[in-house]
């Protein structure tokens, strides 16, 4: 009697213990299948923006020719779409302030931008500062007035074209002076010439009544 009954304990403790250890390996067995159901193949599926791999649907990268000198030659005004505004320096002479902006060509072709900017104003709640006349003048003329302190002469004669290549960059300048009473400037509008898009620059100054000065385009090597 006493063998029969050990083996029938001993037989039902091993199956106790095998249905135990089923149900103690089925959360963590299927917490482990889910872990192992991300694989390569699910990828597609989990996006990762650092991913040195292209994603369905997204385009392959692919090298974009150096632009050649005929298609400068025969470049056409840039579009707006294709440009950006930076601040790229600025400069400091007693009461007079100068900021150089610059327009960058972002496009694959070459376009051409000249003439003097279009600027406007807007104080911290957004509205025009109207008691501000804008002067065009030329680079030279600011160049002096900031070494020297004295009044830039008007510009004369049409400013040039420059054509800008691909990541090229054509600068200008916009001259002010300043003091504590004067009025409270906190972002500029910039329009390229011939177009309508303002570039909105973020630029807290305080800027006096009377004559804002600006320059032309030109060509320079600031990388915005």
């Amino acid at each position: 009697m006493f063998r029969p009954t050990l083996f029938g304990a001993i037989a039902a403790g091993c199956a106790l213990a095998m249905c135990a250890g089923c149900a103690g390996t089925g959360a963590a067995g299927k917490a482990k299948l889910k872990t192992a159901a991300i694989a390569p193949d699910d990828v597609a599926l989990h996006p990762n923006p650092n991913a040195p791999y292209m994603l369905p649907g997204s385009e392959m990268p692919h090298l974009i020719a150096r632009a050649t000198a005929t298609e400068a030659q025969n470049a056409g005004l840039c579009d707006p779409g294709v440009l950006s505004v930076e601040e790229i320096a600025g400069d400091v002479n007693g009461v007079f302030r100068s900021v150089k902006l610059a327009f960058m060509n972002r496009g694959p072709a070459p376009c051409r931008l000249g003439g003097y900017p279009s600027i406007a104003l807007l104080n911290p709640e957004g509205e025009n500062i109207g008691s501000v006349a804008i002067e065009k003048v030329s680079s030279e003329a600011v160049t002096a007035e900031l070494s020297s302190a004295h009044l830039a002469a008007a510009s004369s004669g049409p400013a040039p074209t420059v054509t800008l290549m691909p990541h090229a960059v054509a600068a200008f300048q916009v001259v002010w002076t300043t003091g504590a009473e004067c009025s409270r400037v906190a972002r500029i509008l910039v329009t390229a010439p011939g177009t309508r898009r303002a570039f909105s620059i973020t630029q807290p100054m305080r800027i006096c009544p009377g004559k804002i000065q600006v320059t032309e385009l030109r060509l320079d090597e600031g990388n915005v």
